[in-house]
């Protein structure tokens, strides 16, 4: 009896400890590693002037990115910079305090306090919420709030829908231009498409690899490929797989050079720039 007790504390041992190095993981991209959380904690220098009471006058705003990522964020879980605040179809409480030069910061979002609320962990103004997609109503309007899907950037009448160029371009592209769009991007390629689409595996196994780097064969692939095709597989700067490698994210007759070859109208819901079959034979000799 005293062996299956054992057995059952050190199994449970190992779930917790999993669970816990699977939530560091999770946590890590948004929080830099080796910091200890100062929420709680005794020292209120870490976000505070030293002197005085904790209070929102002492609060030292560059306080969040000595732990947090901003760029992660900004990324992975909302937008902070480049917002349209004067859209129509937001509406920002007066209690969401915008920082000095009037655009979002942490603290928009976040009413960050000494102690933590096991119901609100994450600070958010005005909760705990329900579900964190209430909390999204604070500032978006629910009856008209919905995703955008960028990709559709044609209109009914056939004209270009500028607002979902804006959603990844800094300036609408323009077919004269489209070889220099890559570069104009709010955020890099890959950060672009992450902010929508998680990491899948087949992206872990391809994304940042340097083509060049491969075996011979597959770099004589690629390049057969491109001339049979007549297509371009875009690579990064320094030859390395990027997302749009194998996607091509816009509608055809969009930009001045589609480089895709269609399956057919209604088939290629992935954005391919070849059938699936192809585009795997395009560097892959199997």
């Amino acid at each position: 009896m005293n062996n299956i007790y054992s057995y059952r504390i050190l199994r449970g041992s190992r779930i917790l400890f999993g669970s816990l190095l699977l939530l560091g993981v999770c946590c890590a991209q948004f929080t830099y590693p080796g910091k200890i959380n100062p929420h709680g904690g005794d020292d209120c220098t870490v976000c505070h002037e030293a002197g005085g009471a904790p209070s929102t006058s002492n609060f030292l705003a560059s306080s969040c990115t000595e732990c947090h990522s901003r760029s992660e964020v900004n990324t992975k879980i909302h937008q902070l910079d480049n917002l349209d605040l004067t859209s129509a179809n937001i509406s920002i409480p007066k209690n969401f305090k915008l920082d000095s030069q009037h655009e979002f910061s942490c603290t928009t979002c976040h009413q960050v306090a000494c102690n933590i609320d096991r119901a609100n962990q994450t600070f958010l103004r005005g909760g705990p919420f329900k579900v964190e997609l209430d909390f999204c109503y604070q500032c978006h309007d629910q009856n008209t709030y919905k995703g955008v899907n960028p990709h559709i950037q044609t209109l009914a009448d056939g004209s270009t829908d500028k607002s979902t160029c804006l959603q990844c371009h800094t300036k609408v592209p323009s077919k004269t231009d489209h070889p220099t769009i890559a570069n104009e991007m709010h955020l890099g390629v890959a950060a672009t498409c992450n902010k929508c689409h998680f990491l899948h595996n087949h992206e872990e196994n391809h994304q940042g690899k340097n083509i060049e780097l491969s075996r011979k064969v597959t770099i004589k692939r690629f390049r057969e490929t491109k001339k049979k095709y007549k297509i371009d597989l875009p690579l990064s700067a320094d030859n390395q797989i990027q997302c749009n490698t194998c996607h091509y994210t816009h509608n055809r007759g969009t930009l001045a050079d589609d480089q895709v070859v269609y399956v057919g109208e209604g088939e290629n819901s992935r954005y391919l720039r070849l059938e699936k079959e192809n585009l795997c034979y395009a560097c892959h000799d199997l």
